[in-house]
């Protein structure tokens, strides 16, 4: 993958400015409030409030960049415009994920999925990771596995593809599974642990897939 000193630059520098807020708005915090409640012990409150805020600050940039159309679905040469900013923002949503990390429990997943841009329905099961999840649609009562992969971007030989990932209502991924761009998975579907779905495959509702790559093994009864 091709990488810039700009990139380098770009990257450092946002990173920079979103710790120096997040800084300001613990110590203000600090001041203010848990300075007088903890006494002693409010150092450990203010490191976990500057995580917090820094990582609401990353998914409000994110959130920017992508309310901007400076990334879109397609295909971009690594020369584009497009594959900076593609770069920045993976680099900005993966140090705000790890920041929010410590307040992430396994039901606060979906909602940091959320703050990031992906589309998250009602009841679903996060035990995977998103990749792009700006690109990234789970909906009502699916269930990603733990350790599962789901990514919306593929790096081929001087390219950049970006294309939006559906997994459908009900559907189950399983453990370790890794779902790749443009996969369409239907309601109800599965696919089970360990498979790897190639780029631009749908999985129609009701259907088990497995394997490497993942190919149709049977109908599920009852969707």
């Amino acid at each position: 993958m091709k990488t810039e000193a700009l990139d380098f630059v770009l990257s450092m520098t946002v990173i920079t400015l979103l710790a120096l807020i997040a800084g300001v708005i613990a110590a203000l915090c600090a001041t203010g409030f848990t300075m007088n409640w903890l006494g002693p012990y409010h150092v450990l409150a203010d490191a976990l409030l500057f995580l917090l805020f820094y990582g609401l600050a990353s998914a409000i940039f994110c959130r920017v960049l992508v309310a901007a159309s400076l990334l879109r679905p397609g295909t971009f040469p690594m020369g584009d415009p497009l594959f900076r900013w593609w770069k920045l923002f993976t680099v900005i949503y993966e140090f705000g994920r790890g920041a929010l990390l410590p307040f992430t429990s396994v039901f606060a997943k979906p909602l940091v999925a959320r703050l990031f841009g992906a589309h998250i329905g009602r009841d679903i099961a996060l035990g995977g990771h998103l990749v792009d999840p700006q690109f990234i649609t789970i909906d009502d009562e699916a269930i990603v596995g733990q350790d599962s992969v789901i990514t919306a971007h593929t790096l081929t030989s001087g390219t950049l593809t970006l294309e939006p990932v559906t997994i459908g209502a009900r559907a189950t991924v399983g453990v370790n599974v890794v779902v790749m761009s443009g996969v369409q998975v239907g309601a109800g579907a599965i696919i089970a642990a360990g498979a790897v779905v190639p780029p631009n495959t749908v999985i129609p509702p009701g259907e088990l897939w497995g394997g490497m790559p993942a190919r149709k093994l049977k109908d599920v009864a009852d969707v």
